[in-house]
């Protein structure tokens, strides 16, 4: 394990979400990998990553997300090739002002070569959880 590495991948992978730049975290990706979350399970290439990269940002834009920041980070290596990486996300948004939304994200790294996330995990249901705070898309203007 190269704790190093896992530390770059995520303080890059950080400042890109804040930027909202899904096409740099694409690059932290495995060619194939998993997303899971309370909802189930699939699995994506990097290019359908990719692909649905531009309506993603749409949607984060479209709820108002402001910021995004790694507030913890647990590293936990499984063999010598993987560890599992926990990161509590610190994000806000125009509707919640300055007040920081948490949530956890299990990611599962590959740490041959260059550190690439094979798997990732949602703690919580992102949809209810925006609805609870009640964050909302932005209606689309007709033109």
């Amino acid at each position: 394990m190269n704790r190093e590495l896992i530390d770059t991948l995520f303080k890059q992978y950080e400042s890109a979400f804040n930027k909202l730049d899904l096409e740099t975290i694409s690059g932290f990706y495995a060619d194939t990998f998993i997303s899971a979350g309370p909802k189930g399970t699939i699995t994506q290439s990097k290019k359908e990553f990719e692909e649905k990269a531009k309506e993603a940002v749409e949607f984060y834009e479209s709820i108002g997300q402001n910021s995004a920041r790694i507030i913890s980070k647990r590293t936990m290596p499984i063999s010598n090739e993987y560890s599992m990486v926990v990161i509590r996300w610190g994000v806000t948004f125009a509707k919640t002002g300055s007040k920081v939304i948490e949530f956890d994200v299990s990611y599962f790294v590959r740490e041959i070569d260059e550190p690439r996330i094979i798997m990732f995990i949602t703690h919580e249901d992102e949809q209810a959880a925006m609805k609870k705070l009640g964050i909302r898309p932005k209606e689309k203007e007709n033109t």
